[in-house]
């Protein structure tokens, strides 16, 4: 069996491209779109909790690029031919791989051996096991188990999306040399201290060194406001 299906699967991926698009009309408001700065790329998921699920990765410092809809998996299961897409896949900075597949908690637990959450959940399983590929079912009770950081998140994301195309690294070298006189800021004092007319730039040079490590700033336990604290990073 396991031979069989080892046989039966078929990888359609370059590993940075999606193999599958959903026109969005069929969505409607399920259809989400999210700049990615890892990716330099806007990305798209087809649920919130996809969505979600890609602020959170795309604000982890240990991945290091991913992929939305990587992966689409023919394989015959229990003597049918059965076929998923998968929903992400994650490298991390460390080399290791991961494929993820988004679901509810409470569909995951109530699901029956003949549903067809059970029997995609199964295929994916067969799939990664005779591939030797990692596998991990993520849940909303993980995604949303920190609203702020969240919330967060998303605002930086947000500008980070706006000011993509814009030349910012003599702000950030400011920014930066600003901790050689103090250790740790608030968002408000340090937009001030780089004399700029445009604040939001500054902001948003701001987030980008959140985003890339090079500063830090307690995000899932505070708001983004102007008092959030801003400290040197550890890269």
């Amino acid at each position: 069996m396991r031979k069989e299906i080892l046989e039966q699967g078929i990888v359609e991926c370059d590993r940075r491209k999606p193999v599958w698009n959903q026109p969005r009309g069929n969505y409607g408001s399920n259809f989400w779109q999210m700049y990615s700065r890892k990716l330099d790329r806007d990305v798209h998921f087809y649920s919130s909790l996809e969505r979600d699920h890609g602020v959170i990765v795309e604000a982890d410092p240990t991945v290091a690029w991913f992929c939305e809809q990587p992966l689409r998996i023919n394989i015959k299961l229990d003597g049918r031919d059965r076929e998923t897409v998968m929903d992400m896949l994650i490298q991390f900075t460390d080399g290791r791989t991961e494929y993820r597949e988004v679901k509810y908690a409470s569909d995951v637990q109530r699901v029956d051996d003949r549903s067809r959450v059970a029997r995609q959940l199964a295929a994916q399983r067969e799939w990664a096991f005779v591939t030797a590929n990692d596998y991990k079912i993520v849940t909303d009770e993980e995604i949303r188990r920190n609203a702020m950081f969240l919330r967060n998140w998303k605002q930086i994301l947000a500008y980070l999306a706006t000011y993509a195309s814009y030349d910012l690294a003599e702000i950030e070298t400011q920014l930066l040399a600003a901790f050689d006189i103090e250790p740790s800021w608030s968002l408000r004092d340090l937009e001030r201290y780089i004399a700029r007319p445009d604040r939001q730039t500054v902001k948003a040079a701001i987030f980008r060194l959140i985003h890339g490590g090079l500063c830090t700033a307690p995000l899932d336990v505070y708001p983004l406001t102007n008092s959030l604290t801003i400290q040197r990073g550890t890269k």
